[in-house]
This record gives structure tokens, sequence and C-alpha cells, in this order.
């Protein structure tokens, strides 16, 4: 109860504690015990603690961060339930639709009919799972039900939600959250058809899901250290064939960059290498049909995401920006400077909000971020929001910093964690952008991955 009792105070309250942003070469915030000695410290924004001051009372929120709440805490989860006013969270999946309700449940193999599984507020969970795959769910706590047909399901479904007024579901109003927008129409049909008012699961997703826990955020620093030497290497790479007048091709670095990945016992998406005008494009990944030999003075981008192949694991990512040439062509230096500015306004602004023990949107730091582009005049060139949250998926369950293809009007919740990665375009001619890692820490938001203030040229 003790943890469910400190969850209802953060949820309640809204409060996210931090300490103000400290200058640009301000030391590093404190980190969690890390294996790797040599992992990057933070970037050039980042909270720090400050000395603890007697004669001021010790602020109530300062260890304020809830431990991650999984479903084998039903009291935690209940307590959740009963800050959001809610009778019940009906977790729901087919055949894998439902990444959210997978992960969380965590049903034995890989189940394909349609399962259900019920927390209310108050009493014990109920699963709804097809007869020929009960075995893959023996392990959840409550009681279990099951059905052979459509008319077996629906019948099952009003028992499981009778006497249920409003519950949560992987729903999103208008698909304000897609990447919590899970449960498909019919289906929704069906809940409602039980007499139940449906609303989103955002809320509760941030503080199950998307909340990364002592192990996980461990876990995430590990990555850290493995995708920045990826990246070095990568470089260090391009840099030896383009002084030896080699070819090197973009998907030759990424597949250099993909046999580190599986060397280091990572998992992640095909990362990106990008020269020249495709560099022009936010979404290219060069693949062996598609690709483009590097040439001198192409500007290169590589974006890596990837996380330790482990339960545990928190994805980490980032975008790295070089010329291979001497020397920085002003205009993609200028173009950098500006995405690197716009990327310390957010954070200056979210630690600005934590310091003051006011929650901020994923969609106010968005709105911040472009407002400096727009100022630099170069907002026509954005195309992609400004990061987006990051969990043991890449595209996590928590906030996405997103006032630009959807507007996330969640908080940034404390022990989650995202990306900033602000991007210019220009179409036919070159692109540039820069990514972090940042952990929403007690004491502010923390940078995990190198924060880069300049353009790496190669030709040194």
């Amino acid at each position: 109860m003790k943890k469910a009792a400190a969850i209802v105070v953060l949820l309640v309250s809204g409060v996210v504690a931090a300490q103000p942003a400290t200058p640009k070469k301000a030391p590093p915030s404190p980190k969690p015990q890390d294996p790797y000695a040599d992992v990057p410290k933070p970037g050039p924004v980042t909270a720090t603690a400050p000395k603890p001051d007697a004669a001021k009372p010790q602020d109530p929120y300062a260890a304020a961060i809830p431990a991650r709440v999984g479903l084998a805490d039903i009291t935690a989860v209940q307590g959740l339930l009963a800050v959001q006013h809610l009778d019940g969270w009906l977790l729901y999946d087919r055949d894998g639709s439902n990444p959210i309700a997978v992960r969380l449940v965590a049903p034995d193999g890989h189940p394909q009919r349609a399962w259900f599984y019920m927390i209310p507020a108050s009493g014990e969970p109920i699963a709804l799972v097809h007869t020929s795959e009960a075995r893959n769910f023996e392990h959840l706590p409550g009681k279990k039900l099951t059905y052979l047909g459509y008319r077996d399901l629906a019948k099952q479904l009003a028992v499981v939600l009778k006497g249920e007024k409003s519950i949560a579901v992987e729903y999103s109003a208008k698909a304000a959250v897609p990447n919590v927008s899970r449960v498909d129409a019919g289906t929704l049909e069906m809940i409602r058809a039980a007499g139940v008012n449906v609303r989103s699961s955002d809320t509760l997703v941030q503080y199950t899901k998307a909340i990364w826990g002592d192990a996980g955020r461990t876990a995430h620093y590990v990555a850290v250290h493995h995708i920045v030497e990826l990246r070095k290497e990568a470089l260090a790479f391009v840099t030896k064939r383009l002084q030896a007048h080699d070819p090197v091709s973009e998907y030759e670095v990424q597949q250099l960059l993909v046999h580190g990945i599986v060397m280091r016992g990572l998992v992640g998406p095909p990362p990106v290498v990008a020269a020249g005008v495709n560099t022009a494009d936010p979404y290219y990944v060069p693949t062996a049909a598609k690709t483009s030999q590097i040439q001198p003075g192409d500007p290169i981008v590589i974006s890596l995401a990837a996380k330790v192949d482990r339960p545990e694991g928190i994805y980490a990512a980032q975008t790295w920006v070089a010329v291979a040439d001497k020397i920085v062509p002003d205009r993609i230096a200028k173009a950098f400077e500006t995405v690197s500015l716009a990327r310390d306004q957010a954070l200056v602004l979210i630690s600005d909000r934590s310091h003051k023990h006011r929650p901020i949107t994923g969609a106010e730091v968005d709105q911040a971020t472009r407002a400096f582009i727009k100022k630099a005049g170069v907002v026509d060139q954005v195309m992609h929001r400004t990061g987006h949250s990051i969990d043991n998926d890449l595209q996590g369950g928590g906030a996405d910093l997103d006032d630009f293809e959807v507007k996330d009007t969640r908080s940034l919740t404390p022990g989650t964690g995202f990306t900033i990665g602000p991007g210019l375009y220009f179409p036919g001619q070159f692109g540039v952008r820069t990514e972090i890692s940042v952990y929403l820490a007690p004491s502010g938001p923390e940078v995990t991955t190198p924060a880069q203030e300049y353009v790496e040229p190669l030709l040194k």
C-alpha cells in the first residue's frame, strides 16, 4: 500500500520535482552506478542537485519518483485506478496487435486469439481467454474465464464487465495519442455494448510501461555506452576509407553498425546512415538496393537506437552529424547551430518547470522548440516532432514531445525517458539533426547521451 500511496500523491499533485538547469559547462548530474567506466557524461544542459541547506525545509518531492508498477502488484495498479476514478483497466490483445497489453500481461508464448485481462478497482483480476490458449495465462493472478466462439466471447465479456461503469482501454479519442490507440473500433463497440464508458489508459500506461525502474535505468546506461562506441567506430571507419581514397557506401557503414549491435548483445532497428542529399530525407534508411557512396565534402548523418537484449532493456538513441571534409560549410554549421540551440531550449524549459514544481506537457516542449526555430526563420524546414518517449520500446508509452504530428497533452512523468531530436531538412540539399536521450530524474532532466555541439569534420 505504501507504493500505491506514493503514486496517488504524485498523480493528484501533478508535481515533478527538480532543480533548475545549470549553465552549459556545468558538472554532470548524479548517475546510477554504471558498469562501464567510460560511459559519456551528460550534455550541455543538465540538472544538478544543490548542497543541502540546513536552514531551509527539505523538499517533500525530492525523492518523489515512483517505482515501476507491474501487473504483479495489483494493489499499486488499483491505487492508480482510484486516482483516475476508474472502475477498472481492461487490457486486450489479438495476435500481438496491442504491444502495451502484451508487455504488461506477458502471456506465455504467442496467443493468436482475442484475450482480455480485467483489473478492477477492487477485488481480483479476471482473465478471459480462448479455451485452446488457456495455458498461456495460467501464471496470471485472478479468475480465469474461457470461451470457444464469438457467441461465447460476447457473453463472457459481459460477465467480466458486469457492474462496471467506467473502464480504461488502450484507446485515444480521435487518435490523439497514436502510441496508446491500440484497440480496434469493433472491439470498442463490443465493450461499449456491455454498458460501460470507455476512457483512455494513457496515464495508466505512463505509470506502468513507461517508467524505467532501477534495473531499466542501469540497462539504459549500458546501451548508451555501446551506441556511443559504435558511432565512433563507424565514423572512424568512414574517415579511414576517405583518407585512403577508397570507396565507402552508406549501406556498408550501416552493416558495420548492425554487426556491432549484434556482437554487443543489443537489439534495435536498422541504423540510419545518410550522406549528401539523402540527409535531407528524415526517414531515409539505406538498403542493399538503395544506397549511395559517401563522397568528399558530403554531410553525414548517423542515427542509432538500441537496447540490451534482456527484459529490462531500455532504449538509448542518438543522432550525430559529420562532414567528409576538413571544414564544415557555413550553411551546414548554421543549420546545426539552430537545432542544437533549440534542443537546449527544450531542456531549459523542462528544467525550469521542474524547479517550479509545475508539470509540463509534451506538446508544450514541442511548441517551444519550434518557436525557437521559427525565430531563426527556418520553421518550414521542420518535418517531424521534437522527440518521443523511450522505454522497453523505441516508441515508448510515455508522453511524446509532439504538437506537430499530434497534440500530446500528457505531462512528462518522473521516472520516464524520452528523446529530444529537432532537425532541419532542405530538400535536394542537406539535412541536420541532433538527438539525445533524456531521463527525467527527481533533480530534473538528465541527459544520458552526449549532446553534440558542433558538426564533426572527419578529415582533420
